[in-house]
C-alpha cells in the first residue's frame, strides 16, 4: 500500500496529507457541533456567529495579503537564496503587524463594540482580538510549508491547534464560560500555533526587516487586503444585516447552514493547499499553460463535487447532531454549498490576473461585484429575509466568476475547456437543488450516493474507452 501511494504524483501525495489535516480540523468541528447547540441557546450560537464573521473581516486587514504575496515573490525566485530572503523578508513583516494590530485593536475594542449589530460583552470582544493580532504570525509560516513541500509539519500544526481549541472549548463550557470559553479557548491555540510556526520557519530562512522590501510587498498585496474585504461583504455580512432584522431563530439557521456550505470549500482545500503556493511555478515551466488549465478545470469539478456532497449529506448531519430548533438550516444548505463552489471556482480561473506585478484588476473586479451584493442585501433581505441574501449573493458571484474568467483569459489565455465547465457547473448545481427539495434527510443522503455512484461509474466507462481509443492523456506533474 505504502509503495502505491509513493507511486502517486507529487501533487496528489501532498493533497492527500492536506486532506488528512482538513479531515481532522473538519471532523473535530462536527462532533463540536452537538456541544455547541447543547450548551449554546440558539441567541447566543448567533452571537458567536457575529463574531466569528466579524473575525473573518478582521483578519483579512490583519494578514496583509501576505500569503499570496509569498507565494508570488518567493514562488517565482529565480535562485534559492533569493527565495529565503523573500520569505525572511515576509516573516519580518508579519511580526510588525503582528505587534501592531496587537496594540491597536485593543485600542479600538470599545468603538469596535458599538458597530456590532448584536449585543456582545467587551471581554469576548477584546479576547478574539488577541487572536486575530496572530493572523499574518500564522499565515505566513505555514504558506511557507506549504511552499517546500512540508506537508507533514503543516498537518501537526493545524491539526494540533483544531484538537487544542476544541478540548479547551469543551471543558471551558462544560464549567459555564458559554461564548467567553469558546473565544478564549481560541486565543490560546492561536497564540501557541503562532509560536511554533514562526520558530519553524525562521530557523530556516531567519527574519529581515526591511522597508524597501516591504514597500514592494505593499504593491502587491495591498490591493488584496481590499479583495480579501469584498470577499467578506460577499460571503459574511449578509448575516450581519439578516441579525439586524430582529429575527434571531432565522439568523441562528442561516449561521448553522452557512457553517456547512462552508464546508463546501473545506472539501476543495486539500487541493488548493497544494495549487496555490505551486501555481506560478507550474505556469513558468514546460507545458505551462497546458497544466494550468488541466488543473483548472480539475480544481472547479471538485469545487462542484462538493457541492453536491454537502446537499446530500449536510441534512442528515443537521438533523443526527443538532436540537429540532436548529433543523430550519436544512433548507439553506444547498443553495449556500453551491454559492461556495462558485466563489471557489473563481480562484482557479484568476491566474492571468495574478501572475502580474500587481492585483489591482482582482481588486477592480471583487469591488464591483461586492457593490452589486451590498445594494442586494439592503434591498432583498427586508423582504425575503435570507433567501434575499441568498439572491444577492448569487447575483454577485456570478458575475464575479465571469468576468474574472474574462480579464484573465485577456492577460494570459489559457486552453480551457469551456464546454467542460459549464457542464460540470451546470449538472452539478441541478443535482444539488433537487436534493434539496427532498424532505426526509435519509432518502437525501441516499439518493445522492446513487447519483455520485453513477456518475463516477460513467467517468470510469468514457476514460477507459477513451485509453481504448487511442485518447491522449494530460501529461501530470509529479
Amino acid at each position: 500500500m505504502l509503495g502505491l501511494v509513493r507511486k502517486l504524483p507529487s501533487w496528489i501525495r501532498q493533497s492527500l496529507v492536506y486532506a488528512g489535516a482538513l479531515m481532522a480540523a473538519k471532523v473535530i468541528a462536527l462532533l463540536m457541533v452537538p456541544v455547541f447547540t447543547h450548551f449554546l441557546t440558539p441567541e447566543q450560537f448567533a452571537t458567536l456567529d457575529i463574531l466569528q464573521s466579524l473575525a473573518d473581516i478582521l483578519s483579512i486587514v490583519i494578514g496583509l495579503g501576505l500569503a499570496d504575496t509569498l507565494y508570488r515573490y518567493s514562488g517565482g525566485a529565480a535562485t534559492d537564496a533569493e527565495r529565503k530572503r523573500h520569505a525572511a523578508s515576509i516573516l519580518g513583516l508579519a511580526v510588525l503587524t503582528t505587534v501592531f494590530f496587537g496594540v491597536t485593536l485593543q485600542i479600538l475594542a470599545p468603538f469596535i463594540q458599538q458597530s456590532l449589530p448584536l449585543e456582545t460583552e467587551l471581554i469576548d470582544l477584546r479576547i478574539i482580538l488577541v487572536s486575530l493580532s496572530f493572523s499574518a504570525l500564522i499565515l505566513v509560516p505555514l504558506a511557507w510549508l506549504r511552499m517546500e513541500n512540508r506537508a507533514w509539519s503543516f498537518f501537526s500544526a493545524s491539526a494540533g491547534r483544531t484538537a487544542l481549541q476544541a478540548l479547551l472549548a469543551a471543558v471551558f463550557l462544560v464549567l459555564g464560560a458559554a461564548i467567553t470559553g469558546v473565544l478564549a479557548a481560541g486565543m490560546i491555540a492561536c497564540i501557541l500555533l503562532a509560536a511554533y510556526a514562526y520558530i519553524i520557519q525562521m530557523r530556516k530562512t531567519g527574519v529581515i526587516l526591511s522597508l524597501r522590501e516591504n514597500l514592494r510587498y505593499a504593491a502587491y498585496a495591498g490591493p488584496l487586503v481590499l479583495v480579501g474585504l469584498f470577499g467578506f461583504l460577499m460571503g459574511s455580512f449578509d448575516r450581519w444585516i439578516i441579525a439586524a432584522q430582529g429575527d434571531m431563530i432565522e439568523t441562528a439557521h442561516y449561521a448553522l447552514a452557512a457553517k456547512f456550505g462552508l464546508a463546501t470549500s473545506f472539501l476543495l482545500q486539500p487541493f488548493l493547499m497544494w495549487w496555490q503556493p505551486k501555481r506560478f511555478e507550474l505556469l513558468n515551466g514546460k507545458d505551462g499553460d497546458q497544466k494550468c488549465a488541466h488543473f483548472a478545470v480539475i480544481g472547479i469539478a471538485i469545487a462542484f463535487l462538493s457541492a453536491v456532497i454537502m446537499a446530500s449529506f449536510a441534512p442528515l448531519a443537521v438533523t443526527l447532531l443538532t436540537p429540532a430548533e436548529y433543523h430550519g438550516a436544512i433548507a439553506f444548505i444547498p443553495t449556500l454549498a453551491l454559492l461556495m463552489a462558485l466563489h471557489s471556482s473563481t480562484m482557479m480561473v484568476n491566474l492571468g490576473i495574478y501572475a502580474g506585478s500587481n492585483t489591482n484588476r482582482a481588486m477592480v473586479i471583487d469591488g464591483i461585484a461586492a457593490a452589486l451584493a451590498l445594494a442586494g442585501y439592503f434591498i432583498l433581505i427586508p423582504m425575503h429575509g435570507a433567501w434575499g441574501a441568498i439572491e444577492a449573493t448569487l447575483l454577485a458571484l456570478g458575475l464575479r466568476f465571469l468576468e474574472t474568467l474574462r480579464q484573465s483569459q485577456k492577460r494570459h489565455p489559457l486552453p480551457l475547456n469551456h464546454a467542460r465547465i459549464w457542464a460540470i457547473m451546470g449538472s452539478a448545481s441541478l443535482t444539488a437543488l433537487l436534493l434539496g427539495r427532498i424532505e426526509n434527510p435519509w432518502i437525501c443522503a441516499g439518493s445522492g450516493s446513487l447519483i455520485m455512484l453513477a456518475a463516477g461509474l460513467g467517468y470510469w466507462i468514457s476514460r477507459r474507452n477513451q485509453s481504448k481509443l487511442g485518447g491522449q492523456q494530460v501529461q501530470e506533474p509529479v
